[in-house]
């Protein structure tokens, strides 16, 4: 592979935008309460969430304020679910069980996902000097047909699934360089996510330059660039892409 840069990107809050798979997944985690104790408040994982995400529920059940004080410092919604059920008593197993439920109704197309405004046009603006990698902790099934709904799926030139974020990045981040000829030149890599710890501070500790999209506050992220939005991340990302020294 030749390439001057390698340009790493997230996928879910990142490059997949919407909230209907985190939800999907809080269902699944209800559910799995549910058939574990009927006396359980239905809906009370999804309130959680909604609250967190900002969108609550309209009849919400009872329960949810003490249980969102399991969710406090969370980073996105996935931890929120993952932290509240094992709070309320749901296992390994079930959780498993229901975020590969919410990644089978995203291969699907059965929820509603969204592409940020302007980035098919970026990727090919880059092409030519960027090597686009996707990297994440998701499974192939849930990734690769998004992408292509999307439109993006011509424009990301490698997808790294079941990556281990964050232990497993500093590997991927290594090869990735190695592959692009670019192993003293930690600047050529950019590193864009949503998560500070899992996607931004291992490329951060090998020298990196990082793009956090901070939808929700990370006061302790040390990002080379923040914005609320990829889209106000553009600027930095083709400025990072046609340096040459």
């Amino acid at each position: 592979m030749t390439t001057t840069h390698v340009l790493v990107l997230d996928f879910d809050g990142t490059v997949c935008l919407g909230d209907g798979p985190v939800l999907t997944y809080a269902r699944l985690l209800d559910e799995a309460l549910v058939a574990t104790d009927e006396r359980h408040p239905p809906r009370l994982v999804e309130a959680v969430l909604a609250r967190f995400v900002g969108s609550p529920l309209d009849d919400e059940p009872a329960g949810v304020d003490e249980a969102i004080a399991h969710a406090d410092g969370s980073p996105d919604g996935y931890v929120v679910a993952e932290r509240v059920s094992r709070a309320l008593g749901v296992d390994d197993a079930a959780r498993s069980a229901a975020y590969a439920g919410a990644r089978a109704a995203l291969a699907d197309g059965r929820l509603e996902t969204t592409a940020p405004e302007g980035l098919a046009e970026l990727l090919d603006a880059l092409s030519d000097a960027v090597h686009v990698v996707l990297v994440t902790n998701s499974p192939e099934h849930g990734v690769v047909q998004p992408l292509e709904r999307l439109g993006l799926a011509d424009r990301v030139d490698e997808i790294v699934t079941d990556a281990r974020k964050p232990s497993g990045l500093p590997a991927v981040l290594d090869r990735l360089r190695a592959a692009a000829g670019l192993e003293d030149r930690p600047d050529r890599l950019l590193s864009v996510g949503d998560i500070w710890a899992n996607d931004l501070e291992p490329a951060a500790a090998q020298g990196s330059p990082t793009a956090l999209v901070e939808r929700f506050p990370a006061p302790d992220a040390r990002p080379t660039h923040r914005a609320t939005t990829l889209p106000e991340l553009y600027p930095a990302i083709r400025a990072w892409a046609t340096r040459t020294s």
